[in-house]
């Protein structure tokens, strides 16, 4: 087990280290100008100089991401549970929902910018807004395919509803939710980006923004570097969470990732 985990980390660590080489080796042989490719090195110099100019911005970005993530998850989970538990609810909301799934949300960031302002409200709503369908639609799903013998068998114990919902629906529910989680989040900080792209003067869209119009490349590649690695702690703290929570499960499925 322990040497399998070593693996784990060591092979994607060795292919980026080689990669990093190549990328140093190349753009320093072909003399390629900094502001059009940098170099590893001019990347690694531009995170140490700007250091505490990124941690400004990115604890800005990630509060925001992060607000929208809890806010997404939390309409997800209630309107899911309703849509799935309720018939009514069911055929009268729920297809609305799927087609505004359909819609490209990015699309209303400028609109969404104009309603809320320039500040950090229009980021939370555009990403909620983006974090929401994922984990509304995989929650709906997890709760609608559940084992009719398991429920059959719980109401020959005579189980109440309560009792069928958290003891066999929502266990059923989860890994998908989960799997649902997963997405939303980087959905969620994608679209905190573009709001700050379009509209801001903070936050790790707005520093990229601004590097880009002063020709300020490496600089624009540390930002990327950092929402990168912000993306992968996500990924794998979530997938902890999963392997925590569902060590009886061996996989789950995603639903609704469109953007």
């Amino acid at each position: 087990m322990k040497k399998s985990s070593a693996a784990r980390i060591l092979y994607p660590a060795t292919t980026f280290m080689v990669i990093l080489v190549l990328w140093e080796v190349t753009i320093k042989a072909l003399h390629i100008p900094k502001y059009f490719i940098p170099a590893p090195s001019d990347v690694g110099l531009a995170l140490v100089q700007g250091s505490a100019l990124y941690a400004v911005h990115f604890l800005i970005t990630m509060y925001a991401t992060l607000a929208s993530f809890a806010i997404a998850f939390t309409l997800a989970l209630v309107l899911g549970t309703l849509i799935a538990e309720v018939l009514f609810l069911e055929r009268t909301i729920f297809p609305v929902l799927v087609g505004l799934q359909s819609m490209p949300r990015i699309a209303l960031a400028p609109i969404i910018i104009v309603w809320f302002g320039f500040g950090v409200a229009s980021k939370i709503v555009l990403g909620v807004i983006s974090a929401f369908f994922p984990m509304f639609l995989n929650m709906v799903h997890g709760l609608s395919t559940v084992d009719a013998e398991q429920i059959a068998l719980m109401r020959t114990w005579r189980a109440n509803r309560w009792q069928i919902f958290w003891q066999v629906k929502f266990p059923n529910a989860l890994p998908f939710l989960l799997a649902g989680m997963n997405v939303g989040i980087i959905f969620a900080m994608l679209a905190v980006i573009v709001a700050e792209f379009l509209g801001s003067n903070a936050g790790m869209g707005f520093l990229i923004v601004n590097q880009s119009n002063m020709m300020d490349t490496a600089g624009v590649f540390a930002n990327i570097i950092i929402l990168s690695i912000a993306g992968i702690v996500f990924h794998y703290g979530i997938q902890y969470a999963r392997r925590r929570l569902l060590f009886w499960s061996a996989g789950s499925e995603v639903a609704g990732t469109s953007n």
